[in-house]
């Protein structure tokens, strides 16, 4: 039986997909052999990761600016969507707001997610038990590069396998990225990552994109990574932009400011101080813009986005 999800999907991509969408957008601190944050278990060939950190998004501040961004031009039904965390409870009868942290990875954007890792304070015979129960399969478990993976004793390709990726972490999803996310180990840690960025911004007729601009130039980005951080009342968005060549990323660099002072264009004085602070800079074939605000300020402008 479905159940009804704990968390929202807006709330759990918060600190991740609702930022990228942005487009003008600190790092969280994520700890045998250490198997770094949860977002190292996603493998390589990853065409999209998001990362929430349960914690994070208790914070006041990230519920005002989700407010905030879910009234405004780009919100609307999409940003009350619950199907992700419900699917993640149903395929597995945890509740999502139990857990420290959450990854989802696929391998293309807005395409079937494949694994789900999870991070709390759960014992391995409870996870097990819980997925058996929700899925009313049992489950047979052999070792795998140092882990063990859980597959189930019948239930078709559609089943989903369980993986004890390390103490407390544990990885839902396809046979295999679940052994994926077991043998992966990485040592980067983002928020969110996507291997099209212009799959996540808004189409070039949109309200929020200026007259004048076209975003398709933001094909040319082979990789696209946010990070967010709130604490107290302070705000922090870094995101980064990476090209194949220098040429490409200075384009990337031009059309970001050119986005910038267009959207300075069409607001009004709140908002405008907010896109000041938005600070953008090239290194080689990177391009990284930074956001540092407080929570008043952010929301003024996640409300226009």
């Amino acid at each position: 039986m479905d159940r009804t999800p704990s968390l929202g999907r807006r709330r759990l991509l918060a600190a991740g997909t609702a930022t990228l969408l942005a487009g003008l957008a600190g790092c969280n601190d994520s700890g045998s052999v250490d198997p770094g944050p949860p977002a190292s278990q996603a493998p390589a060939n990853t065409g999209v990761l998001v990362s929430a950190d349960m914690a994070l998004l208790e914070h006041d501040g990230t519920e005002r600016l989700l407010d905030a961004y879910g009234s405004g031009p780009g919100g609307g039904e999409a940003g009350s969507d619950v199907g992700l965390v419900a699917e993640f409870e149903n395929r597995t009868g945890l509740e999502a707001e139990a857990a420290d942290e959450i990854v989802i990875f696929a391998d293309r954007p807005r395409g079937d997610f494949a694994a789900y890792v999870v991070e709390g304070e759960w014992r391995e015979a409870t996870v097990l038990e819980s997925v058996e129960s929700a899925t009313g399969l049992e489950y047979e478990a052999r070792d795998h590069e140092g882990g063990t993976v859980y597959e189930p004793d019948g239930g078709g390709s559609e089943a989903d396998s369980l993986g004890f990726v390390a103490e407390g972490r544990y990885a839902v999803g396809s046979v295999g990225a679940v052994e994926a996310a077991i043998e992966t180990v990485r040592t980067t840690y983002v928020t969110a990552a996507t291997d099209d960025p212009r799959a996540y911004l808004p189409p070039d007729d949109s309200d929020v994109v200026p007259p004048f601009v076209s975003l398709d130039g933001y094909e040319t980005a082979t990789v696209g990574t946010v990070a967010y951080a709130a604490a107290d009342e302070a705000v922090a968005v870094d995101a980064e932009l990476r090209a194949d060549t220098e040429s490409d990323a200075r384009e990337l660099a031009d059309l970001t400011f050119v986005v910038r002072e267009g959207l300075a264009t069409l607001v009004d004085d709140a908002v405008l101080a907010q896109l000041e602070k938005v600070a953008i800079e090239r290194d080689g074939s990177v391009v990284t813009i930074s956001y540092r605000s407080d929570v008043e300020g952010a929301a003024a402008l996640a409300g226009l986005l």
